[in-house]
């Protein structure tokens, strides 16, 4: 009499415990991929660095370009604040109401990776301010690479956990700008 039912609660059980293991798994997934397209920026601006200390190219003359460099610095910031906050409340809200995520939301209405395009402003900010065309280029570079190749990988495994939410809102929302 017993017997059946805790079966059924131990094959519950266990399927809850699969799902769960695999949402941890593919929420480290993007979290690995990620940090591969962040890595990709950090090694623009090391080697764009390091090709600007060998040879140096300045082509870039007047402080109206450390002016420029230091508001796409900020205004680069300010948008990856603005899209991180964004995704912890609507993760939050999704929780507690039970609801679908809401992906065009705050930054995520104009690109759907506002993180990475607050990042090559960021770095192409630092580029003018510091007046390293290698740096310029080699982040120019390293924004291709990310959307070709980490974008794309990050994007299968959100439409793969999210369904047709997020294919709907991928075919409304640009990638990137």
């Amino acid at each position: 009499m017993f017997g059946g039912r805790i079966n059924y609660m131990e094959n519950n059980i266990d399927t809850n415990t699969e799902n769960k293991n695999e949402e941890l798994h593919e929420e480290g997934m993007v979290h690995l991929i990620l940090s591969h397209s962040y890595t990709t920026f950090l090694l623009a601006v090391v080697i764009g660095l390091i090709l600007d200390i060998v040879i140096p190219i300045n082509i870039l003359h007047g402080n109206v370009y450390g002016y420029v460099g230091a508001v796409m610095i900020i205004l680069g910031s300010l948008i990856i604040y603005w899209a991180q906050s964004t995704s912890s409340t609507t993760k939050k809200e999704m929780e507690v109401e039970k609801t679908t995520r809401n992906f065009a939301a705050g930054p995520y209405k104009y690109t759907r990776n506002p993180t990475h395009v607050g990042l090559t402003i960021m770095t192409l900010g630092l580029g003018f301010l510091i007046n390293s065309i290698s740096l310029i280029v080699f982040v120019i570079i390293a924004s291709f690479i990310t959307k070709d190749i980490f974008l794309r990988k990050e994007e299968a495994l959100l439409e793969k956990k999210y369904g047709q939410p997020y294919t709907d809102y991928k075919k409304k929302v640009r990638i990137w700008i």
